[in-house]
């Protein structure tokens, strides 16, 4: 079901029993209603959508992406625009390989290669090794599901949060990193705590092709 408070649009998440629900009900609902698009079917992934791009650029209403120098993105689809956004603007841009397969810095790329650079294609070919004491100030990824609180339901592999953890640990994610996270309207919900682990990141903005939510 779903309700309307403070002017969003939200699922109700308390009827669910398990993450694996939830997931079901985004993925089926984005295929029904045309609302995801290439690759597709969204089952199983981080769902990419129509909006997407205009998602990411609400990133440049978000004042710690003008003053930030490294930016961290998922490899999904969905966050792809924002990629292209951060080498545009001649910021450090870290990818990760998916699976986990290894950790890149991209920049200063000229921009008839942006486009080559930010698929994973390019992740290998334009990237390089990690330089030390690097400080990533905004870490971004999709979800499948997300709520008001900022718990984030990823794809089921815990790539999105090992991804993070790695990080941290390696001294890349520090005090300041904020954590924003690009989905479509319809993948809020309310509150999906009961959800959730210890191990599971929060994010600190949500960023949709109609607003902008901050935790």
């Amino acid at each position: 079901m779903i309700f309307m408070k403070k002017n969003v649009f939200f699922w109700n998440g308390k009827e669910f029993k398990s993450k694996e629900e939830c997931r079901k009900r985004i993925w089926d609902y984005m295929l029904k209603e045309k609302i995801a698009k290439f690759p597709l079917p969204p089952h199983g992934r981080i769902p990419n959508f129509y909006g997407a791009e205009k998602a990411c650029e609400k990133i440049f209403e978000i004042n710690e992406f003008h003053s930030s120098k490294c930016v961290f993105s998922a490899p999904d689809s969905v966050v792809k625009k924002l990629r292209e956004i951060v080498l545009i603007n001649n910021k450090i841009l870290v990818v990760a390989m998916p699976h986990i397969r290894g950790f890149y810095e991209i920049s200063n790329i000229p921009k008839n290669l942006i486009k080559e650079a930010i698929i994973i294609k390019g992740f290998e070919k334009f990237g390089k090794e990690i330089e030390k004491n690097r400080k990533i100030d905004i870490f971004a990824q999709g979800a499948v599901a997300i709520d008001l609180n900022g718990n984030r339901i990823g794809k089921g592999t815990g790539y999105g949060d090992k991804e993070y953890h790695i990080l941290k640990e390696k001294g890349l994610i520090y005090e300041k990193t904020i954590n924003i996270c690009i989905v479509h309207d319809v993948q809020i919900f309310d509150d999906l705590s009961h959800l959730m682990s210890e191990k599971d990141v929060k994010m600190n903005i949500i960023l949709t092709p109609s607003r902008i939510i901050k935790i």
